[in-house]
């Protein structure tokens, strides 16, 4: 398994459960207040802190089990793999704003257009790292 495709596997667990978290916060937090909460600037600085952190402690243990591999250079099957998977994971964005920009036409709520923004950026971002991984698989 190349690094890279180690990053995928890693890079997509963080943000899946960096997503499921900020999205159950944001759930919760609007259960409680009987509408849609408004982005909250603290909320988003843990999620990012959460994956920052994770993402540069996964990649130095990536990187010390196997030193060479973690300086090698992209091939053309690795430049193949992740501009195939980010222009597929492109779909579901354009997908899920659409489907915001839809929600806020017929209901007003822009503090929901907001968030489903953000999940749209990170079930992109999901996509395209359970893509590289399924590429990198199968074969280009």
């Amino acid at each position: 398994m190349s690094f890279h495709e180690k990053s995928a596997w890693i890079m997509g667990l963080l943000l899946s459960l960096t997503g499921l978290w900020y999205i159950n916060q944001v759930w919760s937090r609007s259960e409680a207040l009987g509408e849609t909460i408004g982005p909250n600037i603290v909320l988003i600085a843990v999620a990012t802190g959460m994956l920052v952190f994770g993402a540069i402690i996964s990649h130095i243990i990536i990187a010390a089990s196997n030193p060479e591999e973690a300086n090698d250079a992209e091939d053309e099957r690795d430049k193949q793999v992740l501009r195939r998977a980010g222009n597929i994971s492109g779909y579901v964005l354009g997908f899920g704003i659409f489907a915001g920009l839809w929600h806020y036409y017929f209901l007003a709520d822009g503090n929901m257009l907001f968030h489903i923004a953000v999940a749209s950026l990170i079930a992109s971002q999901v996509a395209e790292y359970a893509l590289t991984i399924l590429f990198y698989r199968r074969g280009v």
